[in-house]
């Protein structure tokens, strides 16, 4: 299922049953699995690896070189997880061999038209990455977390999973677990209860609570925020000893 217009390097390793668009480039080194789809003029650089059952949009460029002043050619790579959805004109780029070599998408992400993904991001499991989203260096996205439009994120700054971020924002501080940021500078505004309960089979009432306990122990108990947080790491919700590990940077939104 390569379309005539197309060109797959003789060395990617492409499965019979993917379909190659018009006009796409598949370079030395890509893999791609089953039942890939791409549409057209998508370019996959070498050291990409697409998972079964993705759909790549026209003119989406996947794997180019990071986009740092330190990347000498070393060789890294592009991950994209399985059952994901990369829209029109996304670009994507490998990671570098400072920041462990790899930018990676779990399964089932959706990224839409015209967003950017830098170098050695991570975005888990059913995220949402709206249109013309731009994710600097080392931004790491949780499950199924929401960005909405246009949205900016400085390198190093991460979103929690089943947090949202509301539309042309700049995340320059970290944005909690199960948490919903808007206003600029940007704010805390409460627990993200749409998606807790749209995974209601993960967060029952018992579980809502105590995340709406914890976050009164963060931001209104005045007491130090690191005695909170080392605490919630000890003892709070898995959601916490996720978010605040040996990644997190020390910044986090204020209500």
């Amino acid at each position: 299922m390569v379309h005539p217009s197309a060109f797959v390097h003789p060395s990617a390793k492409v499965h019979e049953t993917a379909t190659i668009g018009p006009w796409c480039i598949v370079d030395a080194g890509a893999e791609i699995a089953e039942g890939v789809v791409l549409e057209s003029r998508v370019h996959v650089y070498g050291g990409v690896s697409i998972g079964k059952n993705t759909r790549v949009f026209d003119g989406a460029i996947l794997g180019a070189p990071p986009q740092d002043l330190k990347y000498a050619g070393e060789s890294t790579r592009l991950e994209i997880g399985e059952n994901c959805t990369i829209r029109e004109y996304c670009t994507l780029n490998r990671g570098t061999a400072q920041g462990g070599g790899v930018t990676r998408l779990a399964d089932k992400v959706l990224l839409m038209t015209y967003s950017h993904v830098g170098h050695d991001c991570f975005i888990d499991e059913g995220a949402v990455i709206s249109n013309g989203c731009q994710l600097g260096g080392h931004a790491r996205i949780g499950r199924y977390a929401t960005l909405g439009g246009n949205v900016g994120m400085p390198q190093r700054n991460q979103v929690g999973a089943y947090a949202f971020v509301g539309a042309t924002l700049k995340v320059e501080k970290d944005v909690p677990p199960a948490s919903k940021a808007f206003g600029t500078p940007l704010k805390w505004g409460g627990l993200n209860l749409h998606a807790l309960k749209l995974h209601s089979e993960d967060f029952s009432e018992e579980r809502i609570a105590g995340l709406d306990k914890a976050f009164r122990a963060l931001y209104r108990s005045g007491r130090p925020i690191q005695e909170v947080i080392d605490e919630l790491k000890a003892s709070g919700d898995p959601l916490f000893k996720e978010f605040f590990d040996e990644h997190w940077g020390g910044s986090l939104i204020r209500p």
